[in-house]
C-alpha cells in the first residue's frame, strides 16, 4: 500500500507545537458521532476487539482503547474527523471522552483497526488510509466480518520509511495465520464464529487467547473465581498448619524440665 504517512520528525515536530500551543480552549465545538452497527456480524467483531483489547491493558493507566470514537485531527475545522471502529492510543489517559482531539492530545491514535462492511469497505481501503497515514497512525489493520468484502479477512499496515508496508504473517498454517502487531505486543489472526469473523489475539509471552467473546468473559470470570478460592484455602491451609507447628512447639517446650533447660 504505496501511501505516504507522516514521519517520526513530523510527529514529534507536531508534539512540540501541540506543547507550545496556546492553553485557551477552542471555540468550535467538536461534537461526539453516533456509531450504528452496519450488521449482526459488524457489530459482533467491533464489540469483541474491543473488549480484547480492553481485557489485555486492563492494568495500564496509560493506554486508551475506544471504539468509534471520533477522532479530530486538525484544530479550527470539526469537518475533517474519522471514526475508527477500535483504536488504541498509548501514552495517554484512558479517562472518558466524547470525542479525540490530535492537538490537546499531543498524538495520533497508535492502532486503528476498521472492521469492513458492504458501506465502508471501498473508503476503509482508500480515504481512511490515507487520511490515517497524513495523521500518523503507526498501525492501521482492516478485519472482513462476513468474508466477501474483501481479498483476505484480514489485512494490516505499519508506517515504515515514511510509508505503510503490509504486515506480513509470522506463522502460517491450513487453521492459523498469524500476524504480529508491533505496536500492541500481540499476534492477530481472524477466527469464524457462527455469526462473524472476528478478531483473535494472542500474546507471545504466555500463548493466551482472547476473542473478547462475552461467553469467554464468562469464563474468565469463572477462572478467576476459581483461583481465589483455592488461594483462599492454600492460605487457610497455611494458617492452620503454623498454629499446628506453635502448638506443638509449646507442648515440647512445656514438657522439658527445668534442669533439662539449664543444661
Amino acid at each position: 500500500m504505496p501511501v505516504t504517512t507522516a514521519t517520526e520528525a513530523e510527529r514529534a515536530a507536531r508534539a512540540a507545537a501541540v506543547a507550545g500551543a496556546s492553553p485557551e480552549p477552542d471555540e468550535i465545538e467538536y461534537p461526539e458521532r453516533n456509531w450504528i452497527a452496519q450488521s449482526i456480524a459488524h457489530g459482533d467483531a467491533v464489540l469483541q476487539a474491543a473488549a480484547a483489547l480492553r481485557n489485555h491493558f486492563r492494568d495500564r493507566t496509560d493506554v486508551l482503547v475506544a471504539m468509534e470514537l471520533a477522532v479530530y485531527y486538525r484544530r479550527d475545522d470539526n469537518n475533517l474527523w474519522l471514526q475508527p471502529d477500535v483504536q488504541v492510543v498509548f501514552g495517554v489517559s484512558p479517562e472518558n471522552r466524547r470525542s479525540y482531539r490530535t492537538w490537546e492530545e499531543g498524538k495520533a491514535p497508535d492502532f486503528v483497526l476498521e472492521v469492513a462492511s458492504p458501506a465502508t469497505a471501498d473508503r476503509d481501503a482508500d480515504h481512511k488510509v490515507r487520511e490515517y497515514a497524513r495523521m500518523g497512525v503507526r498501525e492501521y489493520w482492516r478485519l472482513d466480518p462476513e468474508g466477501t468484502l474483501m481479498r483476505s479477512s484480514l489485512e494490516g499496515y505499519e508506517a515504515s520509511g515514511g510509508k505503510y508496508d503490509p504486515v506480513r504473517p509470522v506463522a502460517s498454517s491450513d487453521r492459523d495465520r498469524w500476524f504480529r502487531s508491533r505496536v500492541l505486543g500481540l499476534q492477530l489472526r481472524s477466527r469464524r464464529q457462527a455469526r462473524a469473523t472476528v478478531l483473535v489475539f494472542r500474546d507471545p509471552r504466555t500463548g493466551e487467547e482472547t476473542d473478547g467473546a462475552p461467553e469467554e468473559a464468562e469464563r474468565r470470570r469463572r477462572i478467576a473465581e476459581r483461583d481465589a478460592r483455592a488461594a483462599k484455602q492454600r492460605a487457610s491451609a497455611a494458617d492452620e498448619r503454623v498454629r499446628e507447628l506453635e502448638e506443638q512447639l509449646r507442648a515440647l517446650t512445656a514438657d522439658t524440665t527445668p534442669s533439662e533447660r539449664g543444661r
